[in-house]
């Protein structure tokens, strides 16, 4: 069986496919007076949006301070270790010379 791919006006014609109900425009405005006046405005509809807003932006300076304070205590760690380091390249009699030589201000 051939279908044919091609449709033209001429075969188309006037014909309407499409259909509105009756007295849909006369009603239209009642309708949706009547809708409207179902969806009473409330405070958590309208909060809602701005509660998760507000959660979020808790939520990521939270998170900022916490990686802020992580980040601070591993750089006295490294301080820290550092000086041991370095203290530990030294041997005690230099230390102790240091301090004997040192004269009392």
């Amino acid at each position: 069986m051939k279908t044919n791919k091609n449709i033209s006006l001429k075969d188309v014609g006037k014909k309407l496919p499409f259909e509105v109900p009756e007295n849909y425009f006369e009603n239209f405005a009642l309708q949706m007076d009547e809708k409207i006046m179902g969806k009473r405005f409330s405070l958590r509809n309208y909060f809602k949006p701005w509660i998760y807003i507000a959660a979020s932006l808790v939520g990521i300076l939270l998170a900022g301070q916490i990686f802020y304070t992580v980040y601070q205590n591993n750089t006295r760690n490294k301080e820290d270790n550092y000086e041991a380091y370095v203290l530990s390249q030294v041997d005690e009699s230099s230390i102790v010379d240091y301090y004997v030589d040192k004269p009392a201000n």
